[in-house]
This record gives structure tokens, C-alpha cells and sequence, in this order.
């Protein structure tokens, strides 16, 4: 069979370009992403085409010429490049977050926790590629190409390193956008590389602007006293702290019409006329900065970082969890979602939690003890499939080991934005009345119904297993549903701006429920202290939480906001902490 003549210029280029070996080397690339984000890693490549594909195009390039020519310099040359992509997808896969630069220099140690197997296989996929690099360096004859290769990459290097806010400053200005909350949607926009260079410059002009502050941190001295206080406690009681996503009570809607009371009946039995208010610092979005208030005593001031926890580098922070863990505590942290969402697993190891666990279906090779289960329909893990399971593992937890006081964190996921139902497991219950009618919120309101049947079981459960434990249910913020003027129409606590930040808090201390006046949620550590101390804590601290307003006391809470940042950003310890083994290890 003759081929026709007007094929063969075409196919000689398709030929010519297949054995090109940059065409050649990002083809690989581009096919191994997308396999990889198959199974497990991080998004293909494809997207990441303003800096990420030329980058790696120049590297490759750049590696190109400090080797001596043969057959196997295009694949030698390759080697550290998609090294780097391996070992970033291999990071994501065991550990839900995007590898950082300081965290580098830190993997030798985290190399000697692992098995032996394990150890020789990562030894030979990466020391023998390396190994044939370093043997193929050419410098005698190549030194002038290698020097004037480099210079692009030294003026980038210098760019993070001497102007790092020029660099962020640029980067946001001509890249796709990046996403605080996620370092999967920030790779999958803009690429490995490019990320791991913007988190770099970010870090350095971060740790600048803080530098003064980390000199003398005042938390630390006063942790200290709390810590040793909490050693000597006698009869140490459990805590248990769940944080519930987009948790509206539609009864502060005063304009709102229901066919019914949307509050479970077993709810309204428990805790009718017992919620209490607690100010968050994010409306309709912002769960880590929920989170932060809540586990860390501080405000989310947004000073370094659109979310606080975005910027948590693992090392040792002096939070809530991490006072309770070295006052003899056990510190566990449930989250119902993904591990590298809001960075809660590098946030979550600084705090102090000894302990994490996430939904096995999006944690392969965790330890865990819980399964989202069946979410069709709905997306997210139901409350009363998360709380049952919590439930059970806590009973079991506290009969083996009485003696040992633990700290039991929940942050779900349910309620989040568009409050999907599956009406096979959870019918429509409630009807909107009236005239204003609002799909989105009538939707929220059942799933209200449903989810405080399951609190209430939950508290129940709990009463009977801890009778002498505290059990505080705080609300993150509210949902978005239509925006801040569905709560100014309905009258949402007085239809305020600010009323949009305030939300439920339940608390239950040795089997009662108690009413609290209107806090923040960087109150919520002061109150477990409290309780873990039997009143001490307050009798020596300012616990006086209707007074946040008065300049002394604003004073006080930014100095307390920049020790905690101060900690947390310091990446010095964040991976020799993982040589202590935990549970959310593989």
C-alpha cells in the first residue's frame, strides 16, 4: 500500500516531533500526571501551562547541558525532574499535602521510620537515577553553556529568596488563581513547581514580617504554667469538642415560617432553650478559620494569610490540643473530609493532636477508624454516620483505657453548600409557609431536622459513656444560602451585618446542659481549660468574655495571635515530628 504524497510532509513532522526530545519529555509528563491523579496524586499537568510547562521545559534544557552527550542524555536528564514529580506525588498520596522546600531537607528523617523494604525500594528508584546523573556531568568542556543556562534559574531563585513579596506579587498577577483552602486545586491551576516556589516566597515574606515577634513568645511562658497546672490535676475528665459545618438554627429567623418545628423532638427535649451564641470570625465560608479560633485561643486576624492554617508548617504551636497533650492528655482529631483540606494535616500535627483520623475513602493507607459511608445524593458524610462511629470508638476507648484522659475533636462536613438530601434516607419534612420561599434554605432546614437527631443521640451516647465529661457543640458559621440578605429579610438575630457571624453553641458539662452568655469562638479554649482545671484556669486568667472590645484587651489578643503564628510557621520542626508514630501515619 503507497502512501499518499500529500501525507508524507505531515507525517514526517508528526515523526520529528515525536523524537524531539522535549516533545518527548513533556508527552511523559503530561501522561504520567493524569495516570497519577487516577490514583491518588496530584492534578495532570495539563492545566498548569503558563509558568509550570515552560519551567519545566527550561530546566529540562538547563539539565541538558551540564551532561556530556550520548544516547541516554535526554532520559538521564529527565531523571531529577520526574524524581521531583514522583516524590511530590508520593508526599500527597501518604501524607494530603503538597511538598514545601522546607520541608526537603527534613525527608532523611522521616526516611528512618520507615520499614527496611520500604527504605531499599525508595533508595533504588531514587539513588540509582541520581547516581547515573552525577556520573554523566560534563565540566570541563560545557562549564561556559552551564553558566549561561543557569542565570535564568538563579534570578528566579533570588527572586523567592531577596524580594519574595515581588515574587507572590507577580505570580498572582499573571497566573491562575490559587486557592488558600487547597493544595490540590492550587496544583492542579498552577503546577508543582510553580506552587512549591509561590509557597517558598510566601513562607520567607511571612517569617520576615514575623521575625521580631518569634524572639519572645509570651504564650509560650504562660502555656507552660497551664501545662504544669494540668499535670497536677487529680481526676483528670474528658473533653469533647465538635465543630458542625454550616449549622443553622432556623428558630433565630424570626420572619421564617415553618409547617412544623424544625428542631428534632429529641433535640428539643435535650437542649431546648440551652443554646448559647458564639461569635465566629467568617460568614458562609472559612471552616479553618473557625477551626483556628476554636483550637488555638486567638483571633483569626488574617495577618499573614487569607486562612491562618493555609500557613501552618507542622511545627510545634502552642494550641489547645498541644497544652492538653503535655498537661496528660490523649488528643484526637475526626475530620469528616479530605486530609490536605485548609492544610489540616500540617495544622493538625502543630496544634498538638496525637492523633488523626479522616474518612478511609479519602485517606488510603491511613489509620482510621471510621468510613464516610453512603453519600449518594448528599456528597458529604451524614452527621449520624460520623457521630455513630465516633461513638462507638470513644466507648470502646474509655473502657479499655479509664484512666487516661482524652481530648475528642469532631469537625464534620455535612450542611456545606447546596444541602443536598437523599430523600430515600431523609424526606422532606419541612415546609417553608408564607411568602418567602427559598429553595436552598427549606433544604437546610431539613437536613437541620435530621442533623439534630443526630446531636442528640450523639450527646446520649455520650452522657452514658463520660457522665462526668464537658461536650461543647459549636456551630463553624452560617451557610451561605443566598447571601447575607436572606438573614437582614428574615431577621436573623435583628437582621444585622454582624448577626451573620453569630451562631449556636451547646454546652454540656457532667451531664447538664449549661447556658453561656454570648462568646467568641477563641473563648471555647478558655472554657475547656477551665473545666480540665476544676476553675483554676479563670481564677488566674482573664475570663471575662463580654469585655473583647476595650483596646487592652484587643492589645491582648494580637499579641496572642502573632506568639501562636509566630510557632506555627517556624518549619525548622515540622518533619521531626513525624518520627513520633501516630495513628494518621501510614
Amino acid at each position: 500500500m503507497t502512501m499518499s504524497p500529500t501525507l508524507r510532509p505531515y507525517l514526517a513532522r508528526l515523526k520529528a516531533l515525536m523524537t524531539n526530545r522535549y516533545a518527548a519529555f513533556l508527552f511523559f509528563l503530561l501522561g504520567y500526571t493524569a495516570i497519577l491523579q487516577q490514583q491518588g496524586g496530584l492534578p495532570s499537568l495539563l492545566p498548569a501551562w503558563r509558568l509550570e510547562i515552560p519551567l519545566l521545559l527550561y530546566l529540562y534544557f538547563f539539565l541538558n547541558q551540564l551532561l556530556r552527550k550520548s544516547r541516554l542524555q535526554p532520559f538521564v536528564a529527565a531523571a531529577p525532574l520526574v524524581l521531583f514529580y514522583g516524590v511530590s506525588d508520593a508526599y500527597f498520596i501518604m501524607f494530603g499535602r503538597m511538598l514545601r522546600i522546607t520541608e526537603i531537607t527534613e525527608l532523611p528523617e522521616m526516611f528512618q521510620v520507615l520499614p527496611p523494604l520500604a527504605l531499599a525500594l525508595i533508595g533504588a528508584l531514587i539513588g540509582l537515577p541520581l547516581l547515573a546523573f552525577l556520573a554523566s556531568l560534563e565540566f570541563r568542556t560545557r562549564r561556559a553553556a552551564m553558566v549561561k543556562a543557569s542565570l535564568p534559574l538563579l534570578a528566579l531563585l533570588l527572586m523567592v529568596e531577596i524580594t519574595p513579596d515581588f515574587f507572590m506579587t507577580a505570580f498572582q498577577e499573571t497566573q491562575q488563581e490559587i486557592f488558600l483552602y487547597s493544595d490540590t486545586a492550587s496544583a492542579r491551576n498552577n503546577g508543582r513547581l510553580s506552587m512549591m516556589l509561590y509557597n517558598e516566597a510566601r513562607r520567607k515574606s511571612y517569617r520576615e514580617k514575623i521575625a521580631g515577634h518569634q524572639m519572645n513568645p509570651a504564650s509560650l511562658i504562660d502555656s507552660d504554667k497551664v501545662i504544669a497546672g494540668l499535670k497536677g490535676q487529680q481526676g483528670k475528665r474528658n473533653i469533647h469538642l465538635i465543630v458542625m459545618e454550616s449549622f443553622l438554627d432556623p428558630a433565630l429567623l424570626q420572619k421564617a415560617c415553618f409547617s412544623r418545628n424544625p428542631a428534632h423532638p429529641s433535640f428539643s427535649k435535650l437542649l431546648a432553650k440551652k443554646g448559647g451564641i458564639s461569635i465566629s470570625p467568617v460568614f458562609a465560608g472559612g471552616t479553618a478559620q473557625a477551626e483556628f479560633e476554636v483550637l488555638c485561643g486567638a483571633p483569626a486576624l488574617r495577618e499573614f494569610s487569607g486562612i491562618e492554617f493555609d500557613v501552618f508548617t507542622g511545627a510545634k504551636t502552642p494550641c489547645l490540643p498541644r497544652i492538653l497533650a503535655q498537661g496528660g492528655y490523649e488528643t484526637n482529631s475526626t475530620n469528616a473530609y479530605k486530609p490536605d483540606f485548609f492544610n489540616s494535616t500540617n495544622a493538625y500535627t502543630g496544634i498538638g493532636f496525637e492523633k488523626r483520623y479522616y474518612p478511609q475513602e479519602f485517606a488510603a493507607g491511613y489509620d482510621t477508624y471510621f468510613s464516610a459511608g453512603d453519600v449518594t445524593d448528599e456528597d458529604y458524610m451524614f452527621d449520624g454516620v460520623l457521630f455513630s462511629q465516633n461513638l462507638a470508638f470513644i466507648t470502646k476507648r474509655i473502657r479499655e483505657n479509664p484512666k487516661l484522659p482524652i481530648f475528642n475533636y469532631i469537625i464534620s462536613m455535612y450542611g456545606h453548600t447546596p444541602h443536598d438530601l437523599n430523600l430515600a434516607k431523609r424526606p422532606m419534612v419541612v415546609k417553608m409557609l408564607g411568602n418567602y420561599q427559598d429553595e436552598g434554605l427549606e433544604k437546610a432546614v431539613n437536613q437541620y431536622y435530621y442533623r439534630t437527631e443526630a446531636i442528640a443521640t450523639f450527646i446520649k451516647g455520650l452522657i452514658a459513656a463520660d457522665p462526668k465529661s464537658l461536650i461543647i457543640i459549636v456551630s463553624d458559621h452560617l451557610p451561605s444560602l443566598s447571601g447575607s440578605k436572606t438573614y437582614q429579610d428574615l431577621n436573623y438575630l435583628g437582621g444585622t451585618v454582624k448577626a451573620t457571624f453569630l451562631n449556636r453553641i451547646y454546652i454540656i458539662e457532667n451531664g447538664r446542659p449549661v447556658r453561656q452568655n454570648t462568646i467568641h469562638h477563641y473563648d471555647i479554649p478558655r472554657i475547656i481549660l477551665n473545666f480540665a482545671t476544676k476553675g483554676k484556669y479563670c481564677q488566674e486568667h482573664d475570663c471575662n468574655f463580654t469585655a473583647h472590645d476595650t483596646p487592652v484587651a484587643r492589645n491582648a489578643s494580637r499579641d496572642d495571635y502573632l506568639d501562636i503564628m509566630s510557632q506555627a510557621m517556624d518549619a525548622g520542626s515540622a518533619i521531626r515530628m513525624i518520627g513520633a508514630k501516630t495513628q494518621c501515619m501510614p
